[in-house]
């Protein structure tokens, strides 16, 4: 005889399922997911980086001193006449070379430097990290960690471009030492030059000596030796003080210290320029990666886009304009494809939060038209003094020229004759990219009006077609598209350098035609290390690209293995803030509104096959 509870349980039924098919089930569970937030060790990471930089600073970074110290008298050992007065390898901006007993003079240049290091603080930190910030549910983590890669970036970028100086001199020295250079009276007659080890000072005219990029590299490397020996024995800057005036300028340094990098606004603007190319690259992978990768990829890019500016400029003695259109754009872009090639999971460009909506692509856009406002800054900051002017009209006018041709182009090749904000975000910045090579110092305005045209109608090209195939043929998923706002808009100001480059001669360059050229005054020998006249500052301009692209793509794919060797993140994670941060309620409220909308489409498309 059965009691009453089995009788009980024999009557139970079973309840009805919760949901009526396993895609419902999934996509409940997908909603209901705690997501993980940062892991141990992307705090780790994050900390000790951080630790790591404070350590160096604390050992080898000081003040830079204010007020300038005056320019020295000449000392027993100096012969203002004869002292070897070599342009520095080191850029500059305008007024680097202005020695003045007077603070209020020094003031004034430090004003100046100020207003460009706001304006171009905007540009990386401000209207950089909002121009990425469209996806529709990834706007807190793409301005957050944006900014956190640009301040990771800048802290390494700022030491590592004075310690490129440092490697630069080392090359020079052993210049000196070289088996093809050895120092012999016949090389000291033809570099015009009493002693290597410790003069610096020429014998004939200045203009009598060679001047040609080796000879030029060998009297670098003299006073690289000379900072050598007056770091060693400090009794010999009092004895000679022009020409150690003279070392600092050229080799970089801002004292005989022997570890000792500085901190001012020029090289904090070094930095800057170091860390847009991690920026640039950090818009490829937007979405996909977690923070202590974006630590990596800062470490990484910065140290690479050092080594490659290095090779490019210093060794081969290319000029790329003051705004880096290759060693800066192109570098930057092609590094982040390589990165997202090896460190993005298959199948990450199909999630639907890939995309933008149109809350966030406002910001997006407010970001792009800053950058917009700040590039004639950006670009013209090393441009020489008397070449400012004309580098700020260019970039200007290569801005106007990409925004029209750019959204011209968009609404053709988007075939309704509807523009996109896709284009509207990229293409108008564009133009300043393209105008980022040397053109931007040559070109009339015609001329950078067409090239900053060429650059948005590339933009808008590119994000049409080229993005595709790069997803559907080679696997890289660019998240921003700066492959179309910065790879292949630099390129094109790239040929435009080269070209701009072709028909400078003798003639131009030293003769009669000098002046007749440009209605203003270029100092060649401060732009180009090349100068011979017979076409050797376009060939070497033309040799940076090809180079530039090599060592992006193969250091990229390193920083993505390396990337993937610390962390990953979840494909299912990838794309949502509340995957980092902690969300509103309207944030899980869209979440469902667009798993329902998705659910919905799909059932009516089954709809549709079934009739």
């Amino acid at each position: 005889m059965l009691t009453k509870y089995e009788e009980a349980e024999n009557e139970y039924d079973l309840p009805a399922p919760m949901f009526p098919d396993i895609k419902s089930a999934k996509v409940h569970k997908e909603k209901n997911a705690k997501p993980p937030g940062l892991k141990r060790l992307d705090t780790l990471v994050i900390l000790t980086a951080e630790v790591l930089i404070m350590i160096v600073y604390g050992l080898f970074v000081r003040q830079d001193p204010i007020p300038k110290p005056p320019y020295p008298s000449p000392g027993p050992g100096d012969n203002p006449g004869l002292i070897d007065y070599v342009e520095p390898f080191k850029r500059y901006p305008p007024g680097y070379d202005n020695y003045s007993g007077s603070p209020r003079s020094s003031q004034f240049k430090l004003q100046e430097y100020y207003s460009s290091f706001i304006q171009i603080s905007f540009f990386v930190f401000l209207a950089m990290p909002w121009s990425f910030s469209f996806l529709r549910k990834f706007s807190y983590a793409s301005a957050t960690f944006a900014l956190f890669t640009a301040c990771v970036s800048i802290q390494f970028g700022t030491v590592m471009m004075q310690f490129v100086d440092r490697v630069h001199c080392v090359f020079l020295k052993s210049l000196l030492t070289s088996p093809q250079f050895p120092i012999s009276d016949a090389i000291l007659a033809r570099l015009g030059l009493k002693d290597y080890q410790y003069k610096c000072q020429i014998q004939i005219p200045p203009v009598e000596v060679q001047d040609d990029f080796g000879m030029r590299q060998l009297r670098q490397g003299c006073y690289c030796r000379m900072w050598d020996e007056m770091s060693a024995n400090k009794t010999l800057i009092t004895y000679m003080p022009l020409v150690a005036a003279q070392t600092l300028l050229v080799t970089g340094h801002h004292n005989f210290d022997t570890f000792s990098f500085a901190f001012s606004f020029q090289n904090i603007i070094d930095g800057m320029y170091a860390t847009l190319p991690t920026l640039i690259s950090f818009g490829v992978l937007v979405g996909k990666m977690a923070p202590a990768q974006n630590v990596v990829l800062a470490f990484m890019n910065v140290l690479f886009y050092a080594f490659n500016y290095w090779v490019c400029i210093y060794l081969i003695g290319a000029f790329d304009g003051t705004g880096g259109a290759v060693t800066t754009h192109v570098f930057g872009a092609f590094f982040g494809a390589a990165c997202a090639a090896v460190a993005t999971p298959e199948g990450a460009e199909s999630d639907p939060d890939s995309q933008g909506r149109y809350q966030s692509e406002i910001l997006s856009l407010f970001g792009s038209l800053m950058m917009w406002a700040y590039y004639p800054s950006y670009n013209s900051f090393y441009a020489p003094s008397t070449t400012q002017q004309t580098v700020a009209v260019n970039t200007y006018l290569a801005l106007l020229g990409s925004s029209i041709a750019g959204l011209s182009a968009s609404a053709i090749f988007n075939g309704n004759l509807k523009l996109t904000v896709f284009d509207a975000q990229r293409s108008c910045i564009a133009g300043g990219v393209a105008m980022g090579s040397v053109a931007n110092l040559l070109a009339t305005p015609w001329q950078a009006t067409l090239i900053g045209a060429c650059g948005g109608v590339v933009c808008s090209f590119s994000g049409h077609f080229i993005r595709l195939f790069c997803v559907e043929r080679l696997g890289i998923h660019d998240t921003v598209g700066v492959m179309s706002m910065h790879g292949f808009p630099g390129l094109v100001g790239w040929l435009a350098g080269v070209f701009m480059l072709l028909p400078l001669n003798d003639d131009i360059l030293k003769g009669d035609l000098q002046n007749n050229y440009l209605t203003y005054e270029v100092p060649w020998s401060a732009v180009l290390q090349h100068r011979n006249g017979n076409g050797d500052a376009a060939f070497y301009q033309a040799v940076i690209a090809p180079m530039t692209i090599s060592i992006a793509l193969v250091t990229g794919m390193i920083a993505g293995t390396i990337a993937n060797k610390v962390t990953t993140i979840e494909k299912r994670y990838m794309y949502k803030d509340n995957t980092f941060f902690q969300v509103p309620e309207d944030f899980q409220t869209q979440e469902e509104h667009i798993a329902d909308i998705h659910m919905q489409e799909e059932e009516d498309e089954g709809d549709e096959a079934f009739l």
